[in-house]
Order: structure tokens, then sequence, then C-alpha cells
């Protein structure tokens, strides 16, 4: 046991040496963790997870492989937001699979049940370190282990609408969180999503479930507005 935690600590202090500042200009190295050490672990996969977290936790917002975040483009004229959230063209992300993702996906394997890597950390790569491909794998991983959680289900959708601009997938995304205790105004962003790829009338058929469980409710207004908005487009009756 002592050899064991005084290897890991050793381990552990060449690494953070390893990862600062070779001078004051802040050129940093990050070492990625091997795939393959939860075998060394020894049964104490729950500790090596929460000392990596640590370690994580210092420099989150860092892409590995470029220094510069690559600029989004500025929002445009369109009325529709909703659709130029969709239509925009995307710069290359600046990191994919880079140290930040691959220090969660070595977390969550030694602890599948760490939900923060998941809710937090997914988020991170998503919206800070811009890393697409890698937060859509972690909001994956996660959704396997925690497939009812409407904070991770609605913050994956949110990913696969801005990020990977992938309106199919947000909408189903966006049900599932709904069906999970999710605020029912996510019913009325998947109806667009939906009513957008010509299904507008299973959007309707999603909105009236909803008002029918919820008439009088907080978001009741704005759900009755979009009914009849789609039933105008489709020339239902009123």
């Amino acid at each position: 046991m002592k050899i064991y935690l005084a290897t890991l600590f050793i381990f552990l202090g060449l690494q953070w040496s390893l990862s600062q500042s070779k001078d004051l200009a802040s050129q940093k190295t990050f070492l990625s963790p091997s795939k393959n050490v939860s075998l060394f672990a020894f049964g104490y996969q729950d500790a090596l997870a929460s000392l990596m977290w640590v370690r994580l936790l210092q420099d989150f917002h860092i892409c590995d492989q470029n220094s510069e975040r690559t600029p989004y483009p500025e929002w445009g004229q369109m009325s529709d937001r909703l659709t130029e959230v969709i239509e925009r063209e995307l710069p290359r992300p600046t990191c994919e699979r880079g140290w930040v993702f691959q220090m969660l996906d070595v977390i969550s394997d030694l602890q599948p049940n760490f939900e923060a890597a998941y809710l937090d950390g997914a988020t991170m790569l998503s919206v800070m370190v811009d890393d697409r491909v890698g937060a859509q794998e972690i909001f994956h991983k996660g959704l396997k282990i925690y497939p009812d959680d409407w904070n991770l289900l609605y913050r994956s959708a949110y990913h696969e609408l801005f990020e990977m601009q992938n309106p199919e997938e947000a909408q189903r995304l966006l049900i599932r969180a709904g069906q999970r205790g999710a605020p029912a105004w996510v019913y009325s962003l998947a109806a667009k999503l939906y009513t957008r790829q010509g299904q507008g009338a299973f959007a309707l058929s999603i909105l009236e479930q909803v008002l029918e469980r919820d008439r009088g409710g907080q978001f009741s207004a704005r759900i009755e507005a979009q009914i009849k908005k789609i039933r105008e487009t489709l020339n239902l009756p009123q």
C-alpha cells in the first residue's frame, strides 16, 4: 500500500512538474494518460480518478493542439435565429480529442459513475476548449451511464444543435430530456426542430400532449401560440 501510494505521488509529481512552464512565457507540456492506467490502479480507481480530476481542473480550458481559439462567425441578420444556428458555416474546431478529452476519457474509465466528468467535463470541452468531437464522445459515454439525467440530456442536445449542427439528434435528446423532468419549454424547442424537418404533424402531437398535462402552467401560453402557428402552417382548423 505504502509503495503504491509513493509510486502514485511520484508519478503525479512528475506529470505536474512536466506540465509547468518551461519559461515564464508559459509554454506547457501536457502528458496524456494511458488508456491502460486502470490496469495499474490496484483497486484504487476512484482515488486515482479523483487525483486526475484535480489535475485537470488546473487547465480545464486548455487546448494543447492550438494556443488560439478559432473565432466563431458573427451573428447575421436572419430573423429566425434557429435557422441561422443550423445553417451558418462554422470554422474548424480548435481542438480534436485533445488533452482535456483524453483526461476525461481515462477518468470516466476509472470511475464510470463520476457524473461531473460528463456533466461539467463535456460542457467545458464543448464551450471552453472547442473540442467538439471530444465533447460529443464524452456526452455519449455519460448517457450510457446516466440515460435518465435530463440535465445531461439537455446539455448534450445543446452541443448537437449549436456545435455539431445536428438538429435531428438534438430534437431526440430534447424530447428525452422533457420526458425525464426538464422544463416544458424543451418540448417547444424540439417542436420547432421537428417542424423544420418537415415533421409538423409530429411536432403538433408533442405540443398537444404537453399542453394537456400542463394546461395553465408557466409555459402553456407559449405552447398554445406555437400550436396555433403549426396548425396554420399545416392548414388545420384552429
